[in-house]
């Protein structure tokens, strides 16, 4: 096998800082959880993580960010056209997407909302919610670099390069915090709901740049990235 890509290698660079985030929240949640509840006090770890979540929401919307093309394909940079590709089999790729889409916005929704339920019975704790809200900060990268249960069971695409959701990520690492009034969680929710308004638009509009039938760029015989060198289950190559 090949060395990993210059992406694939800041991926994995952004996964391992990922994953001691997390474990940095997780040792303060199990010995001083009052430091992560945000409705009574700000601390250190909680500016920590905030700053960390928002900045990843946020350098999606810069086109030179150097991220993976499956965040970057909603630019016209990232846009190799397919000559004279079938609108209406891309027509029927996006239904099929959007049907892929609905169910996992359901699932998550649905998960995220009894998390919030939980919180106003007194059964979980602001501290609970922010410590998930790290585990969902790590696991982003995890859907992307090893596994993503999103793809397995719902979307069925062939790799995050072609991921119909990929800047979903940004609102779904924020959603346990929703149901909790405040400034710190409602902002961090507010900046995913904003990358994946942006996101939803650009798919509307240009859905031609989302599909691999009509961008030469999401086909594997043009990638560069490899991001897909250490996930399952890897699919064949695709022309």
């Amino acid at each position: 096998m090949s060395s990993p890509s210059k992406v694939t290698r800041r991926y994995l660079l952004v996964f391992f800082f990922r994953l001691t985030v997390f474990l940095f929240v997780a040792g303060v949640y199990l010995v001083r959880p009052s430091q992560l509840d945000f409705t009574s006090a700000s601390s250190l770890p909680l500016l920590f993580l905030w700053a960390a979540v928002l900045a990843s929401m946020l350098s999606q919307l810069d086109p030179n960010s150097g991220l993976t093309t499956g965040c970057l394909k909603q630019y016209p940079s990232r846009f190799n056209p397919v000559p004279d590709y079938d609108p209406q089999k891309l027509a029927q790729a996006v239904r099929g997407q959007n049907q892929g889409a609905a169910k996992t916005a359901a699932v998550w929704l649905s998960v995220n909302l009894l998390f919030g339920f939980l919180y106003h019975l007194g059964i979980f704790t602001a501290a609970l919610l922010v410590l998930l809200c790290a585990l969902c900060y790590l696991c982003d990268l995890v859907c992307v670099l090893f596994f993503c249960p999103f793809q397995f069971f719902w979307m069925h695409n062939r790799c995050c390069v072609n991921c119909r959701i990929f800047a979903w990520g940004s609102w779904m690492m924020a959603a346990p915090l929703m149901c909790v009034p405040h400034w710190y969680s409602w902002s961090l929710f507010g900046a995913g709901l904003l990358v994946l308004c942006v996101w939803e638009s650009r798919f509307r509009r240009y859905p031609e740049r989302f599909w691999y039938g009509s961008n030469q760029s999401l086909q594997c015989a043009s990638c560069q990235e490899q991001l897909c060198r250490y996930k399952w289950p890897r699919k064949r190559k695709q022309s």
